[in-house]
């Protein structure tokens, strides 16, 4: 089957999606809970829940879920390498 071109709001939004996957998977492997990454935010766990679901995040049509600030505490606290920085952050 040939591949399709996607537009940049397609890719934009597997990027919020997959960048949903990476932190929850990062949370599992490093055994933290919402509410100790909520607290580090400075939010509560409810609206990191919220950010967390794509689905969420299409019906509020929110910009972006975590602004830069909060990708960078996000990143420092799952441990994040530069590989995966770049993979996150680019389109």
């Amino acid at each position: 089957m040939p591949r399709v071109a996607l537009s940049m709001e397609q890719k934009r939004i597997y990027k919020v999606r997959d960048l949903a996957g990476w932190i929850n998977g990062r949370m599992h492997v490093l055994g933290l809970k919402q509410e100790e990454v909520a607290r580090e935010l400075g939010i509560k766990q409810a609206a990191l829940s919220m950010r967390l679901n794509p689905e969420t995040y299409k019906k509020n049509k929110r910009a972006d879920p975590f602004k830069y600030g909060d990708l960078l505490i996000l990143f420092k606290i799952l441990k994040a390498t530069e590989e995966e920085k770049e993979w996150l952050l680019t389109l």
